[in-house]
């Protein structure tokens, strides 16, 4: 058995296995890896084999048996195999290799773990202890294991109850946690002392990192027993217990790690680097009084200005990374009155400063560290407003020339980048182009009218050559490099100014500021002009620098709607308009916002092959229409007057041309929104639906004479109707929020286009780019949200309603049983959609049941037995796999069990725990 496991073992972790060879293997061995039984077989080949693959094979099976079959072990078997893998560990650890070291470790701390209460005897510190008191090999195991255990109890890896695993982790705290971090602390600085002895060089390194991880690991546990965000761990404090006090208060733990830092080579300088930010980053109500914690932040201070004054390994990457994160952490820890107060603050601010300016002009990675020392400056900056006379913050020195240097640098970066290679986009990365401007506007707003004036004085001259090259571009082609040059700068600037203009909220807004942004906005709505004579000129090809320039007048229009039109927004902003009207003849809100939309408008006609552009124009289209007072506005807008009247694919081309067809709902989705803001505008909803009509009648004709027609352009192109038409009644039954708009659109739909939906299922239901949306829309007509779904007592409009959504079902439902493969695009998808449609009819509340017992209506049966049929098709494992349909299937059998137990009760037999996946 033993050669037979070590061939496969080698198969299939080898580097010389092929994909067919490793597969096999991988089948074979799972015998021993998912049958409790073999436990024993897998102990017994860790002890015998001597190939570290066997090994590692063996370590992982015992995990994997373990975990799973937990219940099925008796305690003294647990008690027995963790005993065995430290003595396997304390004799044979040495000589392994480093992964099968790692599994037997993962072995080890999985036991502990799960077996944490029910072996309450084990301590792990002082059972680790042997391994650190002996060679430096066994210290170096003993480490692993205490850094996997910490790892293990900190994250829920196997899936436990959420309280299960919080008392486990809270218990580990408790108990040993601060022992552990001692250990970790202590034999770092033994071996920087040399107390050590004669060591190898690996030796050195891998004790090092060791211990760093483990310091590490204890610094980052999450103290209070849930599941971390690691998106918010740069803001968050570290919530170190109260016992912990005397070690973070030591002298010694700072300047061990600083020590750490200074002496080790990246990676482990940098784990140093992120110890000290955590250790910066304890709560503040740990230290018991204001002068406790003075005298520690003091000693933090004094470490970081020893970096800089040193420039200690700020070189290399991961370090730099490391610095600028601390850096961002202590502002969001410390308040700047604290800071103020210690007696280095100026030496502080004034290395801090030149650090920062010196990283923005010539760091050539700091690019994604750049964010974190944005964040410390915006955070110092937004904090002057609360200091009440503790000292002299200095920033008003410093700020001005780090905004106008990252300004500048953008600008050069830009340029650079155009001037390599003119068709690379040097803001791709538009998530961490907005990260830092969010960051740095507030700096902007700190000193605005110097920080305006450099705007200006850098944006005036971009316009100017601009409008002096605009009648060259059509002739030469060097004009027309200059061009995309100057309209990268200018992108760029675009960009900043949405940014500036949108953090009016983070400072004091006066008139003065008001008027700044408008000189600022008043040169960005000039860019529009360029644009438009700019866009003929590219007749031959689209230009990425224009592209780019679209994009970021979309984020200005983003952020100018949210300081001065949205419902938020201070809307007596009258010396902005002032300004605008100076300017460029824009006097108030109504011709903005007009200009914004026709600029939307002409974006999906002109860019409906731009996916970006599409969709951002479309979000702003939508979020302007989401207030009620913009709403109203829009609806007075000359041209959302021509869209309502004229829309569809001759006008907006995107319609078809859109890669994401979901572009389509959500496009009919906001004009529906503003066509019924008003219920006086119902008058219009026969001419908004109009341009659907002949489009529904040429499907009508199509299904009247489809058996003759045959598989040809025609079908191809009634198959492409159907699905943008489908897409867009979606969006406009999505956009009728209330009765009467509901209403209006069922009596336009029914009894004239309905019906054609079950010629559509007879003839694609095995075609899910056309039953996808066709359920879809089905699913939204029937969903009764915000209880608009209330048809007057005498109409049967709620029964024929069930009856259409019924007949859809059972027409899917029957073909699709056994006629599609068992995949999610094909068969669960439409399934999940189906349970839905159900669950919202039988919720709505708009149907009495007892009707179509009463006239012998099969509906309500028919549509039953079919979704039941449906759902129970699923296998389980696939019904657990995929969540929606999960989230489908659940809530109609809640509603099944509760509504219709009648129904549920005379079932057949065969319908029970055995074939339903309830039963889970």
């Amino acid at each position: 058995m033993i050669p037979e496991v070590e061939l496969l073992a080698e198969q299939l972790y080898g580097n010389s296995s092929s994909n067919e060879q490793r597969a096999d293997a991988e089948r074979k061995l799972s015998v021993l890896s998912s049958n409790p039984e073999m436990l024993d077989q897998a102990r017994m080949i860790l002890e015998t084999s001597q190939q570290p693959y066997a090994q590692h094979f063996a370590a992982t099976s015992m995990s994997k048996l373990l975990t799973i079959h937990w219940g099925r072990f008796s305690s003294q078997q647990k008690t027995d195999i963790r005993s065995y893998v430290f003595s396997f560990l304390a004799n044979k650890g040495p000589s392994l290799q480093g992964f099968v070291v790692a599994a037997l470790v993962n072995l080890l701390a999985r036991i502990t773990k799960l077996g944490w209460f029910q072996n309450p005897g084990h301590d792990v510190t002082e059972e680790v202890s042997q391994f650190l008191s002996a060679s430096v090999d066994h210290c170096i195991i003993g480490l692993e294991i205490l850094n996997e255990l910490t790892l293990e109890m900190n994250a829920n890896k196997t899936n436990l109850p959420l309280a299960v695993h919080r008392k486990k982790s809270i218990s580990y705290r408790d108990k040993s946690l601060l022992q552990v971090l001692q250990i970790a602390l202590q034999t770092l600085s033994r071996l920087l002392s040399g107390s050590t002895g004669q060591i190898t060089p690996e030796q050195d390194s891998k004790l090092r990192e060791q211990s760093l991880k483990l310091s590490l690991a204890c610094l980052s546990y999450d103290f209070f027993g849930t599941s971390s965000d690691d998106s918010t761990e740069d803001i968050g404090s570290v919530q170190v217990p109260t016992h912990w006090r005397s070690l973070i208060e030591d002298d010694n733990t700072l300047a061990t790690l600083l020590q750490a830092y200074s002496t080790s080579a990246a990676p482990h300088s940098a784990m140093a680097m992120e110890c000290l930010s955590q250790l910066s980053s304890v709560r503040r109500s740990l230290f018991p009084n204001q002068e406790t914690r003075h005298n520690f932040l003091q000693r933090v201070l004094t470490a970081i200005i020893t970096i800089l004054r040193e420039q200690q390994r700020l070189g290399e990457e991961e370090n730099f990374h490391e610095f600028c994160r601390l850096l961002s952490r202590l502002k969001s820890n410390f308040q700047l009155a604290e800071l103020i107060k210690c007696e280095i603050y100026s030496e502080l601010i004034a290395a801090v400063a030149q650090f920062t300016i010196q990283s923005i002009r010539n760091c050539p990675y700091a690019s994604n560290s750049v964010y974190y020392l944005l964040q410390l400056w915006s955070r110092m900056v937004t904090s002057v407003a609360y200091l009440k006379g503790e000292g002299e913050s200095h920033l008003d020195r410093y700020v001005p020339e780090i905004t106008q240097t990252y300004i500048l640098s953008k600008l050069q970066s830009a340029r650079a980048s155009l001037q390599s290679n003119p068709n690379e986009d040097p803001m791709e990365n538009e998530e961490l182009l907005v990260d830092q401007l969010d960051s740095a506007s507030p700096l902007c707003r700190y000193q605005y009218e110097r920080a305006a004036e450099f705007l200006i004085s850098l944006f005036d001259p971009l316009v100017n050559k601009l409008q002096a090259l605009a009648g060259q571009s059509q002739v030469s082609g060097m004009a027309n490099a200059e061009v995309q040059m100057v309209e990268g700068e200018l992108s760029w600037l675009v960009y900043f100014v949405g940014a500036v203009v949108g953090a009016r909220g983070t400072s004091r807004s006066s008139d003065e500021q008001e008027l700044l942004d408008g000189d600022l906005c008043a040169r960005v709505f000039k860019t529009i002009q360029w644009i438009e004579m700019r866009q003929p000129m590219q007749a031959g090809g689209s230009s990425s620098t224009l592209e780019r320039l679209e994009l970021s007048l979309l984020y200005f229009f983003q952020y100018f709607r949210k300081a001065y039109i949205g419902e938020q927004a201070n809307l007596a902003s009258t010396n902005l308009y002032l300004r605008l009207n100076e300017l460029v003849g824009l006097s108030d809100s109504v011709m903005v916002m007009n200009v914004i939309v026709n600029k939307t408008m002409q974006n999906l006609k002109m860019w409906s092959n731009h996916e970006e552009i599409v969709d951002k124009s479309l979000v702003l289209f939508h979020e302007l229409a989401s207030g009620y007072n913009s709403s109203k506005t829009l609806a007075k807008l000359d041209v959302i007057t021509f869209a309502l009247r004229n829309h569809g694919p001759a006008q907006f081309p995107f319609l078809t041309k859109s890669g994401n067809p979901r572009h389509r709902t959500q496009f009919y989705v906001t004009l529906t929104r503003i066509l019924l803001m008003e219920d006086t505008c119902l008058m219009d909803f026969e001419q908004f639906m109009a341009p659907f009509v002949p489009i529904l009648q040429h499907l009508q004709a199509f299904f009247s004479h489809v058996s003759s027609t045959g598989p040809g352009a025609a079908r191809e192109e009634a198959k492409s109707l159907l699905i943008g038409v489908l897409r867009d009644l979606r969006g406009i039954c999505f956009g009728t929020s209330n009765r009467r708009t509901y209403v209006a659109f069922f009596d336009w739909i029914y009894p004239d286009y309905l019906p054609m939906l079950i010629n559509s299922v007879e003839l694609w239901w095995n075609d899910s780019a056309v039953t996808t949306p066709l359920l879809k829309f089905v699913s939204e007509l029937v969903h009764n949200k915000c209880q608009r779904i209330a048809f007057e007592c005498s109409s049967p409009n709620g029964i024929l309603l069930f009856r259409e959504a019924s007949n859809v079902l059972f027409a899917y439902g029957q073909r699709i049983l056994n006629g599609v493969p068992p995949t999610y695009k094909d068969k669960y998808k439409g399934i999940s959609i189906c349970l839905m449609i159900l669950n919202r009819l039988l919720s709505g509340g708009y149907v009495n049941f007892g009707v179509f017992q009463l006239y012998g209506d099969s509906a309500l049966n028919n549509a039953l037995n079919i979704v039941l049929q449906l759902s129970l098709s699923i296998p389980m494992q696939d019904l657990m796999a995929y969540s929606k349909v999960m989230r489908g299937y659940f809530p109609l059998q809640e509603i099944l069990c509760h509504n219709h137990t009648t129904y549920l009760c005379l079932l057949e037999t065969p319908v029970g725990p055995a074939t339903c996946p309830m039963s889970l």
